[in-house]
Order: C-alpha cells, then sequence, then structure tokens
C-alpha cells in the first residue's frame, strides 16, 4: 500500500509538470481541475504518461523512472503537425571582404640606384613588363668582360684540342683547356644574371597597385618597387563561427552581394580546418565570377551559401533518445511512435534549421517525452484535438 502510494506520488508530480506544459501551449482540457486527475481523466494529455486506470501502475510493477505509454487496448492520440523539407541558407555577413587573387609586393634582387619607373599606378600590366629599372653600367660592363674571357678560352681549347689530336700535346692539356672554358661560359652566365636583376618586372598579369620606388632612389636587395595584384578573380574572405565551418567544404556554390547590390556567382575554394587562436574562427575564401565589372579589394561583402534541403522547427520539439541522442519523435505512416536523431546547421528567429528528418514528417507537439518509440497512436492534427 506504502509502494503504490509512492508510485502515485511520483506520476501526479510528472502529470503536474506535464499539465503545465501543456497550458503554456494554449490548448485547454476540460479535465486538468478534476479530481482525482490521475484515476479519470481519459484526455489525449493524460494517456501518453501512462495515466489511464492502469492497477498495475499504482501496484508498483512499474519501476522506469520515465513513466511512458507501453503497448495498450486503446491507442493514445498524439497531436502532430506536418512540416516538409525546404531550402536554406547560412548568411555569412559582416566580416567577409573581397580580396584580390594574388597580391606581391616586387622587390629587388641586386642593389643599385632607380633609374627608370616607367609605370603609373593603377595601371594593367603583363607579365614581363618592366616596373623599376636600376643602373645598368657596372654590371653591363662585367658581362662584357665575362665574354671576352670566354671568347679567349674558346680559343685555347680548340688550339689544345687541335694539337692532340695531332699527336703534338699531351692529351691533358686539352682537358684543362675544356675546364677553363666552362668556367668562362659559368661566369658569362652569372653575370647576365645579375644584369637581369637591374630589371625588376611584373611576375604575372594584373594590376601595379602601389610604386614603393621613385627615380633616384637606391635600393638594395629585398626592398620593394612597388605592389602587384592579380583580382581575376576577386576573392571573398570570411571568418566563420565553429558551428558552420564543419558544413562547408570547398566546392559549394553560392552568391556574393556587394555594398552597391549587386550579386555576383560564387565558389568556395578553400575552407581552413584550423581556427584562428584568438577568435576561434575559420577562414574560407569564396572566388567570384564578376565578369568584366571592376571590384574593388577591401570591400564588405556578404555571402550567401544553400545548405541544401533542411527542415524549420521549433526548439521546443527536440527531445533525447534513451541513449541521450538529440533529436525529435514522429508518426509515421502506420501511425507509430518513431525518433528520428537530427542535427542543427543554423538557428535563427523562425526556428531551428535541422537535417536528418524525411522531406515530409508529422512531428509529435504535445507529449513527445513520454512516448515510447513503437507505440501505435491516434495522430490529432494540431489545433484539432478532442479530450
Amino acid at each position: 500500500m506504502q509502494q503504490s502510494a509512492v508510485n502515485y506520488d511520483r506520476a501526479a508530480t510528472l502529470f503536474r509538470r506535464r499539465r503545465a506544459l501543456y497550458l503554456i501551449q494554449r490548448q485547454p482540457c476540460e479535465r486538468l481541475n478534476r479530481e482525482p486527475i490521475l484515476k479519470n481523466c481519459h484526455c489525449y494529455l493524460c494517456r501518453p504518461i501512462g495515466l489511464v486506470r492502469d492497477p498495475e501502475f499504482y501496484s508498483g510493477r512499474h519501476q522506469h523512472e520515465d513513466v511512458r505509454l507501453e503497448a495498450s487496448e486503446v491507442a493514445p492520440e498524439a497531436v502532430t503537425f506536418t512540416v516538409s523539407a525546404q531550402t536554406h541558407g547560412i548568411r555569412l555577413k559582416a566580416k567577409g571582404l573581397t580580396a584580390p587573387d594574388k597580391s606581391v609586393t616586387v622587390k629587388a634582387g641586386t642593389a643599385g640606384n632607380v633609374t627608370s619607373t616607367p609605370v603609373r599606378e593603377g595601371t594593367r600590366v603583363s607579365r614581363g613588363t618592366l616596373l623599376c629599372g636600376l643602373d645598368v653600367e657596372a654590371r653591363a660592363a662585367r658581362l662584357e668582360e665575362a665574354e671576352a674571357r670566354r671568347d679567349a678560352a674558346r680559343i685555347d681549347f680548340e688550339a689544345a684540342r687541335t694539337l692532340a689530336e695531332k699527336g703534338l700535346a699531351p692529351a691533358n692539356n686539352e682537358a684543362s683547356a675544356k675546364a677553363a672554358l666552362d668556367a668562362a661560359e659559368a661566369s658569362v652566365n652569372a653575370a647576365r644574371v645579375e644584369l637581369s636583376k637591374t630589371q625588376i618586372r611584373a611576375p604575372f598579369d594584373g594590376i601595379f597597385e602601389n610604386r614603393l620606388a621613385e627615380a633616384g632612389d637606391y635600393l638594395s636587395p629585398g626592398q620593394p618597387c612597388g605592389t602587384m595584384v592579380d583580382m581575376d578573380p576577386v576573392i571573398v574572405a570570411v571568418e566563420v563561427a565553429e558551428a558552420n565551418a564543419g558544413q562547408l567544404t570547398t566546392g559549394m556554390t553560392g552568391t556574393a552581394r556587394l555594398p552597391s547590390g549587386k550579386t555576383y556567382p560564387a565558389t568556395l575554394r578553400y575552407v581552413s580546418r584550423t581556427a584562428d587562436a584568438g577568435t576561434r574562427t575559420f577562414l574560407i575564401e569564396g572566388e567570384l565570377d564578376t565578369g568584366d565589372d571592376p571590384v574593388a579589394a577591401g570591400v564588405t561583402a556578404e555571402l550567401f551559401i544553400p545548405m541544401g534541403e533542411v527542415t524549420l522547427i521549433s526548439p521546443g520539439l527536440l527531445t533525447l533518445s534513451d541513449a541521450g541522442e538529440l533529436g525529435v519523435r514522429y508518426v509515421d505512416d502506420q501511425n507509430t511512435v518513431q525518433f528520428a536523431p537530427i542535427k542543427v546547421i543554423d538557428e535563427t528567429p523562425e526556428g531551428a534549421w535541422v537535417t536528418g528528418l524525411p522531406a515530409t514528417v508529422r512531428l509529435i507537439s504535445i507529449g513527445q517525452d513520454y512516448l515510447a518509440e513503437g507505440v501505435e497512436v491516434k495522430p490529432v492534427p494540431q489545433g484539432g484535438a478532442q479530450p
């Protein structure tokens, strides 16, 4: 008798919790204030938690912490509403900026005075265009000297080879002359390379963005002549949160919107897998197809990447399985309660966007925490439940 009283009190406590949730849902039950509640109430709210004239419940034979309805002669009613999958996207705002595909500071490879800067800032140039010229007099003279020594070495080699062929000189003389010629050729090549370094040229097709040296400046090796950028294609660099980074992969397509209002196709070309130590965000890059439109670097941009078919639900419908897995309970085509594990990919003021549900599904909106999987129910559309 004492054990029955304990079970009854526990069931009453569970019922009061369910009644509070039910009142929040604003769907009144005529029997909520009738006593004794547990023994006489047959409304669809009381049935899902197993309070339907079950003498075994009050005798203590039910030992489960969660009081759920198992198979019974009368199928309980389950309040449901139907939802369908739809396309949803994650908007990445505020932190996105346009950037060039390539940006390089062109530097001097040798020391010398700047003698020419033929390209104006902002000019589109081709690869190999001269950007800065250094004085060449000393290096040109060294090249001429190296070429003269090479020519003399070639004459000595040919003479040694002729004498060796006629047996008038030892063979090692020819070998020594050949080594001297090779050394002279190497000196010529080195002088040519040194001379070429006086011509600082564009490394790729692009725009000569900034000139950092003027005629008369002395440049040491490594000092800048100017900056080259390649704005074809334009890149949008965005920092995204951890929750979003895991949903993005290279090759995904979407659109980018600029402050001007123009929208361009975008393709993700890079998704970082290492978070920034300070912000805990991940860098992604989208490649824009801007056509012939001029787009400046450093402009705020907004990316929109569709995430595919997902379902919008109320966060209040989320529940846990017996194993602690996050999901929802729904009614299948056989009017049987099923549990579907889901993954929340985005949260908006409208609700939670989730994956893992069928394209169209009848979700249980009331009593989902107290309906066991496999129980047959009588679906009642939300707003049309009967006590």
